[in-house]
């Protein structure tokens, strides 16, 4: 007997029209989780103004002196973004590297959707922005 996994589906948040519809096109499965992990990493606690505690704490990271010691709680800060508002992906490994000469650090997320086998995997940068 066949398995029926549901999957999952977001807005695209470049708002582009359905050319066919009109309605708002939507992200489907790891496209969708990844751009929820990456949306969850590059909000600052308290910026929504209807959600204050969503988010991670990582952008006042960013500029401090670029150490090991200071990757380490970087991929800490990022495990529990992860964990705590994105319950559509399991973690199986994050990898922060710092990259001095362009001023930022290089960020891989390794993680499994929920009731799939695939690993799927996730790059972004993180840099100083003001």
């Amino acid at each position: 007997m066949p398995t029926y996994t549901k999957g999952f589906k977001d807005i695209d948040l470049d708002f582009t029209a359905n050319p066919v519809t009109g309605d708002v096109v939507t992200v489907k499965d790891s496209v969708s989780v990844k751009r929820g992990i990456k949306n969850i990493l590059l909000t600052e606690e308290g910026e929504r103004l209807m959600q204050p505690e969503l988010g991670s704490g990582i952008r006042n990271m960013l500029f401090e002196q670029m150490t090991d010691l200071n990757a380490q709680r970087l991929e800490t800060e990022i495990v529990s973004a992860i964990e705590a508002w994105e319950a559509r992906a399991q973690i199986i490994a994050i990898v922060v590297t710092p990259e001095e000469e362009y001023n930022r650090y290089r960020v891989a997320v390794t993680f499994r959707i929920i009731n799939e086998l695939e690993e799927q995997e996730l790059e972004l940068f993180l840099q100083r922005e003001r």
